[in-house]
């Protein structure tokens, strides 16, 4: 008799059931093995030659095999997808990032796939029991689901798992397990999947605290601890793009001048323009600011309508009058005044 070896995971991928189910007693070895190769490689585009080169199968039963998985709707081709677009969304197509043929999450465990997992695996009854000292609670069923599978399908070790819990609870979010659940699916996201690396990644997330608290101070905001966002911008801002704690404060400015609000998406386009300019004191900012406002000057005035030019009657030639006097006197002169008769009553 045999079971899994759990210690041997170093990382897991998913497969659906169905496959197990209807098509392990029936299907041959080459479709199994060009099915085990595509959820394995589920994160990109393959051909069939990859397919072939992956398992070792003729480059004609590898794309038989594909054919046979698209047949059954368990793969889809992106050839006819291709096909169907016009030129113009092909041509936007190759600016955007590549997609996932799947996306595939851990399904929530229940009370007997848990129980059967601590009695196959001691070292997640020691998962469980360190979480519980980490955290000062006692974990619930949802909680046991949420650290196995960081520990089974994301492929963090114990330690690392307790070192998120440990700075959970440091912060004030012990009760949170949602929060200690996306911090080690980013982890491992991330490659961070050693005690030194996770050191690493909780000292730069103290220093953001703490340059948060100075931010905080310095731009009046008053809303305790950063959220998750908030800290990844700061980071950003702080250690990728080298802004300083001034700069920040302009920019925060500028965003609720502009939108009422503290928006930090807004922020960031602001501190991101600025960082392609090269603006990176706050003189160059009033620099920009008065260049930016001339700018709107001088295009305003070229979108207003020209005036039209007053008419002006042909100036006379020199030296002559606009009246004759002479005739004017010889008028006066010869010219008898009629007088009109009143009529009787």
């Amino acid at each position: 008799m045999y079971k899994v070896n759990h210690e041997a995971f170093g990382g897991v991928f998913a497969l659906p059931a169905s496959i197990a189910d209807k098509y392990l007693l029936l299907s041959s070895g080459d479709l199994l093995k060009a099915v085990l190769f595509a959820f394995r490689n589920a994160h990109r585009e393959f051909s069939a030659d990859d397919v072939a080169e992956g398992t070792g199968l003729a480059p004609a039963d590898a794309a038989d095999a594909l054919l046979y998985w698209e047949r059954e709707g368990i793969l889809k081709s992106c050839e006819k997808k291709e096909e169907e677009k016009s030129s113009a969304e092909q041509g936007a197509a190759d600016h955007k990032p590549e997609k996932e043929l799947f996306s595939v999450k851990p399904a929530k465990l229940s009370h007997d796939m848990i129980a059967a997992r601590i009695a196959e695996d001691g070292n997640v009854r020691v998962l469980f029991n360190e979480a519980q000292e980490k955290l000062s609670r006692t974990l619930g069923d949802a909680d046991m689901s949420a650290l196995l599978n960081l520990y089974d399908f994301y492929g963090l070790p114990t330690e690392v798992i307790m070192s998120i819990c440990e700075y959970a609870r440091g912060h004030k979010k012990e009760r949170n397990m949602g929060y200690v659940y996306s911090v080690g699916v980013d982890w491992s996201k991330r490659g961070i999947d050693t005690l030194e690396a996770a050191a690493e990644e909780l000292t730069q997330l103290e220093r953001i605290n703490e340059s948060w608290v100075s931010f905080a101070k310095m731009t009046g905001i008053k809303t305790g601890a950063p959220t998750d966002s908030q800290q990844k911008y700061l980071a950003k801002w702080l250690n990728e793009w080298k802004f300083s704690f001034e700069m920040l404060s302009l920019a925060y400015d500028e965003t609720v001048k502009n939108t009422g609000r503290a928006g930090f998406p807004y922020m960031n386009g602001i501190l991101d323009k600025w960082r392609k300019a090269g603006v990176d004191t706050p003189e160059k900012a009033k620099e920009q600011e008065m260049k930016f406002r001339e700018e709107q000057v001088e295009r305003a005035s070229r979108a207003a309508p020209a005036k039209k030019p007053q008419s002006k009657k042909a100036p006379l030639p020199q030296g002559e009058a606009s009246y004759d006097i002479n005739r004017a006197v010889e008028k006066m002169n010869t010219s008898v005044p009629t007088l009109k008769k009143k009529e009787k009553r």
